[in-house]
C-alpha cells in the first residue's frame, strides 16, 4: 500500500538516517559525509558512506544503498511495511489508521512474540511440575550440571515433551492458530497434513533479543534409557518474521548490561548459563551457527574487546580462527581463554571453581600470542631445522598485528625464546609486514577492479539516474521517452515508478520507491543515482534530452524500422515542442 506522503516526510524528519545508523555501527566523519565498516559485509577499509544532505547510505563495495526506510528493511530483516512501522515506533508517530496491511504484519510479528512468550511459560512450567520419567530425567541433568533454581528461573530454561502435538494443542487452546504456529518454526506439518511439534523431549533454552521478547528457542536431546540421544544433540529454530540467527547471540540481554569491559564469546547455551551463574554476566553465545559477520557488527556495539572461550578440540580450534578474523575485520580485540585440562567453560568451573577462571579472564592471551604459542609446540626447538621452521611460521603470524608497538613486543617475545638479538627478529618481521601489507592491497584493488568492470554504468542507468535526481525533468522528456524504449524489466519498471510519483500532487519524494522495490534494488537504483554521469553531466534537462536522443538512435540502429513507428511519433513530437 502506499503511505500518505506527509507521512512519509515526518517519518524522514523524525528519523535522521546518520541517527538512526549510528545506532547499529560507528560512523565517522568524512569530509561533509559519514563512513564506517558496511553492516552488511566485512571488510577492511570503510566503504559504507552516509550522505547527511541528501539522506541517504551507500556501499562501494557491496552496492547496499538507499535511505533510512532501506537501511531498516536490510539491517533489521524486514518488509516495506515492517520497516516503516519500526521507524514509526522510534519516532513516536501513529501509523495512519487505514494502513490494514501495515497493522497486519505488526500484529503478526506481536502475536510471534506473544505466542513465543507462551510457549516459554509452558516448556518452564512443564519443567518445574511435570511429574513423569521424562520430566525427572531432565531435572536430574540439571541438577548434574549444577545449575541451581534461580539460574534455571532467570534464563527461562524449561521442558518439552515427548509425544506428538502437546504444545500445538495447548496454543490452540490459548487462541493461536496452526499457521501461526508454523510461522514461528513451533510446528511442522508431516505429509498428511497433520501438525506435530517441532521441539519434543528437549531441554528448551529459550532466546530473548535486547528488547526482552522472546523470539526463538534451543532443544537439547535428553539421552535415553540406553544412554543414547534421541536425534540431533541440539535442535534450534530456523529464520523467522520476528527472528535471524545470524543476528542474534544468546543471553545478549544480560550481557549488554554487564559492567565488565567486553564479552566473553562461549560456543553454547550451557557454558553460557554456567558463566553467568558463577557471576560472569558478559558471556554470550551464537545460535547453532560459526560467528558471522553480522553477528560481529552486532558485537561492536556493546565491546571493543571479545575473549574467546571456545572448546579445546579442532572444531573449537577453527570456530575460534573464523571468529577472530571477523572480528578483527570489525576492529574488535580478539583474546583466547586458554583452560588447563578442561574443553569448556562448563566443565572448567565444575573442576576449578569460579576464582580460578576469573583469574583466567583477568589475563588472556592475545589472539596471535595464542597461535603462536600452538606454532612454537609443534616443533622441536633443540634441531636446527625444526627451529628455523618455527622462527618462519612465527614471524609471519607476528607480521599480520597490525600495531608496530606490539609487533616490536613480539619480536622481543621471540628473540627471548631463540636467544638472539630482537633487532634480528624485528627486521624480518617488518619485511614480512610491508609484503602482507601489499598483498591485502593488491587483492582489495583486484576486488574493486574486477567490480568496477561489473558495474558499469549504462546509458539507461544515466538517464534513469538522472530522473531520480532531478524528478522535475520528467515532464520535459515525457513526450520523448516511453517505458517500452527500455529493454529490462527493473529499468522499465523504475520510469514507470518515477512517473507514477512525479505526476502525483504532492512532491516526489524517493520513499516512495521502497513499497515496491526490494532493499537489493534499491541498492541498484541508490548506484544510479550518485554514478557520475547522472550527477554531473545530466544536471540539465537539456543535456538529458540529447543523452535520450542519442540512445534512442543508438536502438533504432538496432531494431527493425517497422519497431520504431512510437520512436518517430515521439521525435516528432518533441521537435514540434
Amino acid at each position: 500500500m502506499r503511505f500518505p506522503d506527509g507521512f512519509l516526510q515526518e517519518i524522514k524528519y523524525r528519523n535522521n538516517i546518520e541517527d538512526i545508523i549510528a545506532r547499529y555501527v560507528n560512523l565517522k566523519q568524512s569530509g561533509s559525509n559519514l563512513k564506517a565498516n558496511c553492516p552488511f559485509h566485512s571488510e577492511k577499509t570503510p566503504s559504507f558512506t552516509v550522505s547527511k544532505s541528501q539522506g541517504f547510505f551507500y556501499c562501494f563495495g557491496c552496492g547496499a544503498g538507499g535511505d533510512v526506510i532501506t537501511f531498516i528493511m536490510k539491517i533489521e530483516n524486514l518488509d516495506y511495511l515492517s520497516a516503516v512501522a519500526r521507524l514509526a515506533e522510534f519516532a513516536k508517530l501513529e501509523m495512519p489508521a487505514d494502513d490494514g496491511e501495515a497493522r497486519d504484519i505488526l500484529i503478526r510479528r506481536k502475536r510471534i512474540y506473544e505466542m513465543n512468550r507462551d510457549a516459554a511459560l509452558y516448556f518452564h512450567d512443564r519443567l518445574i511440575n511435570l511429574k513423569s520419567e521424562d520430566g525427572d530425567r531432565v531435572r536430574e541433568y540439571l541438577n548434574r550440571r549444577g545449575l541451581k533454581g534461580a539460574t534455571v528461573k532467570r534464563f527461562g530454561l524449561g521442558y518439552s515433551p515427548g509425544g506428538w502435538d502437546n504444545l500445538v494443542r495447548y496454543l490452540l487452546d490459548k487462541g493461536y492458530t496452526r499457521d501461526e504456529m508454523r510461522a514461528a518454526e513451533l510446528c511442522r506439518v508431516d505429509k498428511k497434513g497433520k501438525y506435530y511439534d517441532f521441539f519434543r523431549g528437549r531441554l528448551m533454552f529459550p532466546v530473548i533479543d535486547v528488547q526482552g521478547n522472546v523470539i526463538a528457542f534451543g532443544g537439547r536431546a535428553l539421552e535415553a534409557a540406553d544412554g543414547k540421544e534421541n536425534g540431533p544433540k541440539y535442535l534450534n529454530s530456523a529464520d523467522t518474521p520476528a527472528f535471524k540467527k545470524s543476528r542474534n547471540l544468546y543471553a545478549l540481554n544480560f550481557a549488554k548490561n554487564s559492567k565488565r569491559d567486553c564479552l566473553v564469546m562461549c560456543e553454547g547455551y550451557m557454558d553460557v548459563i554456567s558463566m553467568h551463574q558463577a557471576g560472569f554476566s558478559n558471556a554470550v553465545a551464537t545460535l547453532g551457527t560459526a560467528v558471522t559477520g553480522e553477528q560481529a557488527r552486532l558485537i561492536e556495539r556493546y565491546a571493543k574487546r571479545v575473549v574467546l572461550a571456545y572448546d579445546s578440540d579442532e572444531a573449537g580450534k577453527r570456530a575460534m580462527n573464523k571468529a577472530a578474523a571477523l572480528l578483527g575485520e570489525t576492529g574488535i580485540e580478539a583474546q583466547v581463554l586458554k583452560m588447563d585440562d578442561a574443553k569448556d567453560p562448563d566443565e572448567f568451573i565444575n573442576k576449578y571453581g569460579r576464582e580460578k577462571l576469573a583469574g583466567y579472564l583477568d589475563k588472556p592471551k592475545g589472539y596471535r600470542e595464542t597461535v603462536i604459542d600452538e606454532v612454537l609446540e609443534k616443533y622441536d626447538l633443540s634441531v636446527p631445522g625444526e627451529a628455523e621452521k618455527a622462527v618462519g611460521e612465527s614471524c609471519r603470524e607476528v607480521a599480520k598485528i597490525k600495531s608496530r608497538i606490539n609487533r616490536e613486543v613480539y619480536a622481543g617475545h621471540l628473540a627471548d625464546i631463540f636467544k638472539v638479538m630482537p633487532d634480528t627478529f624485528f627486521k624480518r618481521i617488518e619485511v614480512l609486514h610491508r609484503k602482507h601489507i601489499a598483498d591485502e592491497e593488491r587483492d582489495e584493488d583486484k576486488r574493486f577492479e574486477e567490480k568496477l568492470k561489473k558495474e558499469t554504468v549504462t546509458p539507461e542507468e544515466k538517464i534513469l539516474g538522472a530522473l531520480l535526481n532531478y524528478p522535475e525533468f520528467y515532464n520535459d522528456i515525457k513526450d520523448m521517452l516511453v517505458e517500452d524504449y527500455l529493454p529490462d524489466e527493473f529499468y522499465r519498471r523504475i520510469f514507470l515508478a518515477v512517473k507514477e510519483i512525479a505526476e502525483a500532487p504532492a512532491e516526489f519524494d524517493i520513499l516512495q520507491m521502497n513499497r515496491d522495490f526490494s532493499a537489493d534494488e534499491i541498492g541498484r537504483i541508490t548506484k544510479m543515482r550518485i554514478s557520475e554521469a547522472a550527477t554531473k553531466f545530466l544536471n540539465r534537462s537539456d543535456k538529458l534530452r540529447n543523452h535520450i536522443d542519442a540512445f534512442l538512435k543508438h536502438k533504432k540502429a538496432e531494431q527493425p524500422k517497422d519497431d520504431w513507428v512510437n520512436y518517430i511519433r515521439s521525435k516528432n513530437n518533441y521537435n514540434q515542442s
